[in-house]
């Protein structure tokens, strides 16, 4: 019996604990329409492809990977920002990593930074990236 009520306790807290903690977070905050990312001309955020890969480490296509001229990345708003990194699992290393972006709510609501290996040849090599809110 006494065990039980250990269990309830403790099962009690727990949500407790995780509503307090959910209560600062807001889970409402939708991107508008002017937050788009493109990699290689294709929407991966926003213009139809939807928000899925907000605050999730994705790699680059293979195709990306293996082309030295490659990825071209695009984004547009001023509420987002897309970090690549040279390691394939989002982790900076040393001056490797890139972040892509205007988080400057002051410009145009549909200002767009662009940056490829043209601007930096080393950018060719870079395996993965994540897609954040400023």
């Amino acid at each position: 019996m006494q065990f039980r009520l250990i269990v309830a306790v403790v099962a009690v807290a727990a949500v407790s604990a995780i509503s307090v903690a959910n209560k600062g977070a807001d889970t409402t905050n939708k991107l508008d329409i002017n937050q788009k990312v493109y990699i290689e001309n294709a929407p991966v955020l926003g213009d139809g492809a939807g928000e899925g890969a907000l605050n999730v480490c994705s790699s680059f296509a293979a195709s990306h990977v293996s082309n030295p001229d490659a990825p071209a990345v695009k984004v547009c708003g001023t509420g987002i920002k897309l970090t690549a990194f040279l390691r394939g699992r989002c982790e900076g290393y040393y001056e490797h990593h890139k972040e892509i972006g205007s988080c400057n709510t002051g410009e145009d609501s549909s200002t767009c930074v662009t940056w490829s290996p043209a601007d930096d040849a080393r950018f060719g090599e870079y395996q993965s990236y994540l897609i954040e809110q400023c």
